[in-house]
């Protein structure tokens, strides 16, 4: 009370303070904001109970994380394709460059990609969902089911990330031991990576070994805080291993 009686007595100088003062605690706590696409999928693996994954897409990044603005996540930069793995308790990230050429595929190798539509399941925009099927050595790899023009934004970054991933599984490939190197992980993680995704947004994939992924919400223009897309600077950088 005392200081604003004092401003009303022509403390102009302190009221050119205040005013500062105000306006810097407004812009320390402004953040910058992005609008998004999210997706969220419930994904399962062999032996683990089903769990939350969500996907943050804008026109330059896609986020992957379980839905904690606050916990460990992945960071792909549509740009510059490289992949970024943050993991907060030991403040480090793995870097993994998904540039380059995506590796070709050997004579020796041969997979199909069956389509089909998807009967009994609802039309999305008006469109009838496609069933997907990849296969090799003679076995089923992978099916799933897509949505043909269906969030197109988000089809397109898992497309690319998927393409980045192989580029990164074909420098590494020597590493892999050849007994995992079979026709259906040779197809699945390098040379067809995205075959789902050519046809349209994912709504489910599974496979034999009991993996399976479900789309289960979306939203458009969301607005979220652009640090959720920054990599922490202070944390320790370990690029992936390059062949």
């Amino acid at each position: 009370m005392q200081i604003l009686m004092g401003l009303r007595s022509g403390s102009k100088m302190a009221a050119r303070w205040v005013t500062a003062l105000m306006l810097l605690g407004i812009l320390a706590g402004a953040h910058a904001q992005t609008t998004a696409t999210v997706v969220w999928f419930q994904e399962q693996e062999p032996g683990i109970a089903p769990y939350p994954v969500r996907y943050l897409v804008t026109p330059r990044f896609m986020r992957s994380d379980d839905g904690v603005d606050s916990g460990d996540f992945l960071l792909f930069d549509r740009q510059t394709r490289k992949i970024y793995s943050v993991a907060r308790d030991n403040r480090t990230v793995l870097e993994i460059d998904g540039g380059g050429a995506l590796p070709q595929k050997p004579r020796t190798l041969s997979f199909t990609v069956d389509k089909r539509s998807a009967q009994g399941a609802p039309s999305i925009g008006g469109q009838e969902p496609l069933q997907v099927e990849l296969s090799a050595g003679g076995e089923v790899c992978r099916t799933a089911l897509v949505a043909p023009g269906f969030l197109e934004p988000v089809r397109l970054a898992l497309q690319e990330f998927s393409r980045a991933l192989a580029v990164q599984q074909g420098r590494t490939l020597a590493r892999t031991p050849v007994e995992m190197q079979t026709p259906c992980f040779l197809s699945r993680y390098l040379y067809a990576t995205d075959f789902p995704l050519r046809q349209g947004m994912l709504l489910a994939d599974w496979n034999q070994a009991g993996e399976r992924r479900e789309l289960t919400g979306f939203k458009r223009d969301l607005v979220v805080d652009d640090a959720l897309f920054e990599v922490p600077q202070s944390y320790a950088v370990m690029p992936a291993a390059a062949d």
